[in-house]
């Protein structure tokens, strides 16, 4: 009959080893709180070029911008040129526009009254 080979040795167990305990999630700490920007409600302001004046309508409700308008035109030219002005204000939450070609008066002037407006909701 052959010899069989033995069965190995069962390794030695560490004594006294405890694995690291899990990793636990950090504690939630919440956001901090953002004041308000702009007093809440409708404000108006006046914007002026050569060509004529621009009135800025902006709506602030719980502190943000929620809607600014051109409420009056009264340049020489349409002021369709300058129609896409005021939803740049909601998204940026600023008077700060991106000039028109072509319109950089009224662009200058609606950006005026829009911070005149701004002003008011401090």
């Amino acid at each position: 009959m052959v010899p069989q080979p033995a069965a190995p040795a069962p390794s030695p167990a560490i004594t006294g080893y405890e694995p690291p305990p899990a990793p636990s999630a950090p504690p939630e700490v919440p956001a901090p709180a953002v004041e308000a920007q702009f007093k809440d409600g409708r404000y108006l302001g006046w914007g002026y070029c050569r060509h004529g004046d621009i009135q800025a309508s902006v709506v602030v409700e719980a502190g943000r911008i929620t809607s600014a308008t051109i409420a009056r035109c009264l340049t020489r030219y349409s002021c369709s040129w300058i129609d896409a002005l005021p939803g740049q204000v909601v998204s940026r939450q600023s008077p700060e526009v991106d000039y028109v070609s072509g319109a950089t008066e009224s662009t200058d002037a609606f950006h005026d009254a829009v911070a005149e407006a701004l002003s008011k909701a401090k």
